[in-house]
């Protein structure tokens, strides 16, 4: 009875090993660049706009052969780059109804969700030279920004010209919807590399300062590029 107690034991510990030497669990450190969509971030359709720095810290956790459980933090720079001239039609119509015309500043999102293995490493076999995944959560956005409203001519030097104002503003816990779709090497080490690509959906349209719908869809969007760097934790 000792001897098949002791072999049981032994038996669930190397299998609990081997679990912990294949889990995913990992710390993600991200860095890339990213855009806006917004009202008054760029002209589309000629593809004028910033793109600038982004990063992500996430923590991911192994639920099962195809799910983990994600959690990102992360930044962003956001311009609107004043794409359009000051005395363009569409701008003083955003300063007749004080909206701003320029934004500078940056937004600070954190979101959580579940991921998709999409060709998930099986026990005994060999793993994918690049594994796929994909996610689809929820998330809060802060943003902090200086931004300029158009007013209303001024006489300077008895000349009529344009001025604008520019103040500070900010977005507090702006909800949004992440997606997420990556790939990462298959090492099998305690390292990886990837590549992650980042869609959040705000669901209002006024990070930019700017509410008065000037594109093709209601929300405004930020979309950031990565490089990723994964440690796995449990290997």
């Amino acid at each position: 009875m000792l001897r098949i107690f002791t072999t049981v034991l032994i038996a669930l510990f190397f299998v609990g090993n081997v679990y912990s030497q294949g889990s995913r669990d990992h710390i993600t450190v991200g860095y890339g660049l990213g855009m806006i969509y917004a009202d008054n971030a760029g002209i589309y359709k000629s593809f004028d706009f910033k793109m600038l720095p982004a990063f992500t810290v996430a923590y991911s956790k192994e639920l099962s052969e195809k799910f983990d459980f994600r959690t990102s933090f992360g930044g962003q720079f956001i311009n609107s780059g004043e794409f359009r001239p000051i005395n363009q039609p569409i701008v003083v119509e955003w300063g007749n109804n004080g909206q701003a015309y320029y934004f500078d500043g940056n937004a600070f999102f954190l979101d959580v969700m579940p991921v998709l293995q999409l060709n998930p490493n099986k026990p005994g076999r060999a793993g994918e030279p690049v594994n796929l995944y994909m996610g689809l959560g929820v998330g809060a956005l802060y943003s902090q920004r200086a931004q300029r409203v158009l007013r209303d001519g001024v006489l300077e030097n008895g000349i009529f010209v344009q001025g604008f104002v520019e103040r500070s503003n900010q977005t507090l816990a702006a909800a949004y919807v992440p997606f997420k779709f990556g790939l990462s090497t298959n090492f099998e080490y305690e390292w990886d590399m990837g590549f992650e690509i980042n869609v959040m959906t705000i669901v209002s349209s006024d990070i930019d300062g700017n509410n008065m719908v000037n594109k093709l869809f209601y929300p405004d969007v930020m979309v950031n590029m990565q490089l990723m760097v994964r440690r796995y934790l449990r290997r």
